[in-house]
């Protein structure tokens, strides 16, 4: 399967509220987050960049980058469809994201998302073009810890 990502538009708002449903009862069930109030915000916020993620001609998932000051950025939001996991697709996602915007991330990792560390840990190990690697506290109530990370360039090739 080839894995590509497109932008969510805002007129898509609908469409991205009904994956952020269950991907908020999955991540952050007692936030109590209105999945269609948090997918106007995230579609028309200028400092986001939301993507979904194909495989062939079938939606599997999205991804939320928020795009911080000094040109660093943070996975905001980061979901495969259940029916669609352990396939490698989240993987080669998260790759196409990572080495679309070099420089320096960070990632919060759910406490209730209970593969997400692993996940992210195996994912980010993976990438040839990582440095610093780290760690760290979570940013908020909800996660059980953080990652901070750069991106170089990926190689020529």
């Amino acid at each position: 399967m080839t894995v590509t990502l497109s932008l969510i538009l805002p007129r898509e708002r609908g469409r991205l509220a009904t994956l952020l449903a269950p991907y908020f009862a999955e991540t952050a069930p007692t936030a109590g987050i209105d999945p269609s109030e948090r997918a106007g915000q995230l579609l028309h916020r200028k400092d986001v960049t939301a993507f979904w993620i194909h495989a062939d001609a079938s939606r599997v998932g999205f991804a939320i980058v928020l795009n911080l000051p000094d040109d660093r950025r943070e996975f905001s939001e980061f979901m495969i469809l259940p029916q669609h996991r352990r396939k490698g697709l989240g993987m080669e996602a998260a790759a196409l994201i990572l080495n679309e915007f070099p420089g320096f991330w960070r990632m919060g990792i759910s406490h209730h998302s209970k593969g997400a560390a692993a996940f992210w840990g195996t994912r980010l190990s993976l990438m040839p073009n990582i440095r610093g690697l780290r760690d760290g506290a979570p940013f908020t109530p909800h996660q059980v810890k953080s990652f901070t990370f750069e991106i170089t360039d990926p190689a020529p090739g």
